[in-house]
């Protein structure tokens, strides 16, 4: 659920400002916002601070990220950048960022320049390489064209589209040497033709501006390679390539001796100057007037207290909080908090799949967390696979522990496990119909059914459906207290009118089907007439329309019962075939993987199709997000 906002002024002398944000900054409870913004210039006339450091701050940043994108990567040495932290933290923020331009005086120039040396030499391999490429273009055409003294070789590349451009280059060089030149064509690729040109070196200033002014790519050869024989060409090209690549592993060796003796203070020191940039950075959000200084924001509820207690135990009355009442129209802006408990927290993981809810909407995380185990396990439904898939997160989660997704997701595998492990006793399932077969488990009567899966298709089906009507409902009557709360009377009405047709179409079908006695239909009717108005005053034409989609959304959970069926039958094949080969042992072998195949399917598609439930049928019926996540005012570890 969302936690209750209270919106705040911290207020002070300005000589306590700096003491002040480094205790904000420490409480880490704080959502800043823009106090001379915010603040009438009638009430107080505020100035933000401190933003020529923060530019400065940001500068030195953009040169150490400028720096390593020239030295290679080296791997981090906690020992080494332990010891450097240790030292450097002593320092003041105007330390540090002398020290860091200490560095940057030399390394920048250095880098940059090998850096640049570097990009030109790899340059001039490419450049060889098309060279190279050219003379291969060339050398079968060798007896085909004149000698080479005297004359100049252009090649010319044109797509395949355009080589009616060649008639176009012809007739303008046959006017320009007065006929004195030679072009072949030869196809390069499916979609390249290359155009060999040759002609007096005398025409040569008057073509080339010639075949610049039709934008056409020229490719020329460098003069040191006309008139000499082709195997003297390679010989050359082959020569400055190895030449350039000896260059660019000194250049190589050079950046990596930097590497080595800067790399990792360079890295300290970025993450430490990062930190200090976003303390820095919001103090633009802090206003200060001749004499005082206001910081403005909003703080949990839960936190309020505490931080208030912090702020009088350091500053006593000279510092105060001051908490600022709030209209309905603030409370929109207030930034949404997360405050789940342990068991909710790893599904605001799948929350993170759409924008936050708004602060006055109902937080669905909770609800999530009921009923996405409820499906997943409904889905899986057998004792074998869940307790594989509870083992399998069981390791992930030791594994990762530190990676906040994988362990977020771990949990949520290892909770709807649960539900899995149940349905499974359930529906007489451990690794499909082998606990059945073996005489260790069977099929639960409830309601005087057998739950087999494969036996109650059509009680699946239907319990299916029901759930979905629960939770399309439950969706429907979250989407009216919604617009109670936001005095949204037109998305009041439409929830209502959809709330009312929906029953009087299931009230419809349960008569139908003689669930229900006839004189049901009256009732029907009634919500009908009193829904379909309220829908059309709701959300027009359209809204009707909509009725059918909520049909359809509720149909839609049958994918609960098709996707189990699908699992169970797969299980079934597997197990079947088991006893179907000679040898026993490669039938054992095709029935395990077989079911690890279905373990993988069983952890990848219900959940799958647990998430598209929720964000598309259920959410759809009350979710508007677009809130502000509460970001805190505090240190992030680096």
């Amino acid at each position: 659920m969302l936690q209750a906002m209270k919106r705040i002024q911290v207020i002070g002398p300005k000589a306590e400002l700096g003491h002040a944000v480094d205790l904000l900054y420490e409480a880490g409870t704080l959502h800043i916002e823009n106090a001379p913004e915010l603040i009438a210039k009638d009430e107080i006339s505020l100035a933000g601070v401190r933003q020529e450091e923060a530019e400065e701050i940001a500068g030195v940043l953009g040169t150490i990220s400028a720096i390593f994108s020239t030295l290679p990567a080296l791997a981090d040495d906690p020992g080494t950048q332990s010891g450097i932290r240790a030292e450097l933290e002593k320092k003041t923020h105007a330390e540090l960022v002398a020290r860091a331009r200490a560095i940057i005086s030399t390394l920048e120039t250095t880098t940059r320049e090998l850096a640049a040396k570097k990009t030109e030499l790899t340059l001039s391999i490419t450049t060889l390489n098309r060279y190279e490429k050219v003379l291969d273009i060339i050398h079968p055409l060798e007896k085909e064209l004149p000698t080479l003294e005297g004359f100049e070789v252009t090649i010319l590349l044109i797509q395949e589209e355009h080589r009616e451009v060649l008639e176009l280059i012809k007739k303008e060089l046959d006017t320009i040497t007065g006929n004195r030149f030679e072009m072949i064509a030869t196809t390069v690729d499916a979609d390249t033709l290359a155009a060999i040109m040759v002609f007096p070196k005398k025409y040569s200033e008057e073509i080339h501006a010639f075949i610049y002014s039709v934008n056409v790519n020229e490719v020329r050869l460098p003069k040191e390679y006309t008139g000499r024989p082709f195997y003297e060409m390679y010989a050359l090209i082959e020569e400055e390539r190895l030449h350039t690549q000896e260059e660019i592993a000194r250049i190589d060796a050079e950046l990596l001796a930097l590497a080595n003796s800067w790399y990792q203070e360079l890295v300290v020191l970025k993450n430490r100057l990062s930190l200090i940039h976003a303390e820095v950075n919001m103090y633009r959000n802090f206003g200060v007037s001749e004499y005082m200084f206001v910081i403005m924001g909003w703080i949990p509820k839960k936190y309020l207290g505490r931080t208030r207690m912090m702020i009088h135990d350091r500053f006593s009355d000279r510092v105060i909080v001051h908490e600022i009442p709030v209209t309905e129209k603030d409370m929109e802006n207030a930034p949404v908090y997360y405050n789940n408990p342990p068991w909710v927290k790893p599904f605001e993981l799948i929350m993170q799949l759409v924008a936050p809810p708004r602060y006055f909407e109902v937080d669905p995380t909770p609800i999530l967390a009921i009923f996405f185990p409820l499906f997943f396990g409904l889905m899986v439904g057998d004792i074998g696979y869940g307790l594989v898939i509870l083992a399998f997160a069981l390791v992930i989660r030791h594994r990762f522990q530190a990676i906040g997704f994988a362990k977020n997701l771990a949990n949520i595998l290892i909770i709807s496990s649960i539900p899995a492990i149940i349905f499974g006793y359930l529906f007489g399932e451990f690794f499909g119909d082998l606990g059945e077969t073996l005489g260790w488990i069977h099929p639960v009567q409830v309601l005087g059914i057998t739950w087999n899966r494969v036996d109650a298709m059509i009680p699946m089906l239907i319990l299916a459906i029901t759930i979905g009507v629960i939770h399309v409902f439950l969706g429907l009557f979250i989407g009216i207290r919604n617009a109670i709360i936001t005095k949204k009377r037109k998305h009041l009405y439409e929830k209502t009118g959809m709330l009312l047709v929906i029953t009087a179409i299931i009230v419809l079908v349960a008569m139908l089907a003689k669930v229900v006695p006839a004189f049901s239909v009256y009732p029907a009717v009634v919500l009908i007439v009193i829904g379909l108005p309220l829908i059309l005053m709701g959300a027009g034409v359209f809204g009707t329309i909509e009725v059918m989609s909520t049909v359809g959304n509720i149909l839609s959970y049958s994918r609960l019962m098709a996707i189990g069926m699908a699992s169970v039958i797969l299980a079934m094949v597997a197990n079947r075939l088991s006893g179907a080969f000679a040898f026993a042992i490669i039938g054992i072998i095709v029935a395990l993987l077989l079911h690890a195949l279905n373990v993988a399917l069983a952890m990848f598609s219900p959940s799958i199709h647990a998430v598209r439930l929720h964000l598309v049928e259920f959410f759809s019926k009350f979710y508007e997000g677009g809130g502000m996540p509460y970001k805190p005012f505090k240190r992030e570890v680096p």
